[in-house]
């Protein structure tokens, strides 16, 4: 996870960054401005691969170099998180959506667990199953929304294990007319998936996702065996936490902290703010929010297949706390 000393970095970087935007404008009313230099684009690297990995899942020969500096909002053109998240494009013949992507060893050191699912309760038979399977059939996949069931789906983030590290990649509709492109691209991506890992997806993520391709006319095929983790969850530790939340279990079962996160309930006015007015380094810490749900997820995952599993020492007392 990404630690103090690495996100001081990453918050000093990107506090650089907005001053030399705000300086910028201050300049843009003096000299015109200047296109940014596509060649100072990071690309997507998809396990290893160039860039053009990415654009192949959505049927395009080819992927254009990342925007970098300027994306489609509602009231004009200005600096696009493409300025402070490498990345690319997921594209078909219909539209494209930004992609960014990363290995997790590169946000925290590597563990020898990773990878691993150990022998779940044999009551359990979803885990059971996802156990005897292997766990490069499974897709972990979370939501970003606008809030309402009328509002889109603007950033999806997924996971899955590649055999050798765990493979994050969040596609972002950087403005509302790209949510079509973002599903698509989750249904492109969960072909060959056999099992979809969500916690509280079967109650909120799955149903959003069918109900925002209806709008659009879409089918999103995701993979045929749903592990909803809140359930399993539940069954284990409710006698010992006061409350099964996704950080509740990251605190006290994945002995876990977050930090630099974002409120859930502010990420839909963040994005909301981005598309009318701009300011994309506020959402940094909405990609950054979204990538821990999915990484914790897969810890989560790996304490459910472990019998017996309990509490660390000490922490049974008081635990829905923190």
């Amino acid at each position: 996870m990404l630690g103090n000393d690495r996100l001081k970095a990453r918050l000093g970087e990107l506090a650089r960054g907005r001053r030399a935007a705000e300086m910028g404008a201050a300049r843009a009313a003096i000299e015109p401005a200047q296109a940014p230099d596509a060649g100072d684009a990071m690309p997507v690297e998809a396990e290893g691969a160039p860039a053009s990995a990415v654009a192949a899942a959505g049927h395009a020969e080819d992927l254009p170099p990342p925007r970098t500096g300027r994306a489609r909002r509602g009231h004009g053109e200005g600096v696009g998180v493409e300025a402070f998240l490498p990345g690319g494009e997921w594209r078909d013949e219909r539209g494209a959506v930004f992609v960014h992507e990363r290995l997790r060893s590169e946000i925290e050191r590597r563990r020898t667990h990773w990878g691993r699912l150990g022998q779940p309760p044999g009551e359990e038979l979803d885990l059971c199953a996802l156990s005897a399977a292997g766990l490069s059939r499974a897709l972990f996949l979370d939501l970003e929304t606008g809030g309402l069931a009328s509002s889109p789906v603007f950033l999806a983030g997924t996971m899955h294990w590649n055999g050798e590290d765990f493979v994050l990649r969040q596609y972002f509709a950087r403005h509302y007319g790209e949510e079509a492109a973002l599903l698509r691209a989750i249904g492109e991506q969960a072909r060959g998936f056999e099992f979809l890992v969500t916690f509280n997806g079967k109650s909120y993520d799955a149903p959003f996702l069918a109900g925002r391709a209806v709008v659009h006319g879409l089918r999103v095929a995701l993979p045929p065996r749903h592990l909803d983790l809140l359930h399993p969850a539940r069954r284990r530790w409710k006698e010992r936490l006061s409350d099964c939340r996704l950080t509740s279990l990251e605190f006290h079962v994945c002995r876990r902290r977050r930090w630099g996160d974002v409120p859930g309930e502010e990420v839909p006015g963040l994005y909301h703010d981005y598309v009318r007015n701009g300011d994309p380094y506020r959402l940094i810490p909405v990609f950054h929010h979204n990538m821990l749900d999915v990484i914790t997820m897969a810890e989560i995952l790996g304490a459910l297949c472990e019998t017996g599993a309990a509490l660390p020492r000490g922490r049974e007392e008081n635990a829905g706390e923190g």
